[in-house]
């Protein structure tokens, strides 16, 4: 079927979003099982799938709402969004370096690193919402 309609601003947005939140959650799942698997972490009270798939596919779909609020109402909207995200990454690799986990050292290093990588993916994934707003035939 092929359907003739044209998607407005928000759309696109939002879509762009939940894209880059798919990738990626996905990345994030990978991520997750690798270095499960190297480091033999097993603890998954806060970082497990189900966390890491309802909470990356929300909130990167969020970042495109924010997208969107940043460029309907800010000039150079797409400027000013891609510095409060990257803002907004740095801090939150500053506070899981300085997570802490557990009494025992080694269980609140392998948790900071695992949250760690978690977070840099999400954040890659939230900078890479502007680009695919602008190139929305790869998710449409």
């Amino acid at each position: 079927m092929d359907y003739d309609y044209q998607q407005t601003n928000f759309s696109k947005a939002v879509l762009a979003g939940l894209f880059a939140g798919i990738a990626a959650t996905l990345a994030n799942l990978l991520y997750d099982y690798v270095y499960r698997d190297i480091t033999s972490y097993w603890p998954s009270e806060i970082i497990n799938v189900s966390s890491i798939i309802v909470a990356t596919t929300l909130l990167l779909t969020v970042a495109g709402i924010i997208f969107h609020l940043f460029r309907q109402y800010i000039k150079n909207g797409s400027t000013g969004y891609f510095i409060f995200f990257t803002a907004l990454t740095a801090l939150c690799i500053y506070g899981a370096l300085h997570v802490q986990r557990s009494s025992d050292p080694v269980v609140t290093i392998e948790f900071r690193q695992l949250l760690l990588g978690v977070v840099i993916i999400s954040g890659a994934a939230a900078l890479l919402i502007p680009y695919l707003y602008r190139h929305s035939k790869i998710f449409c």
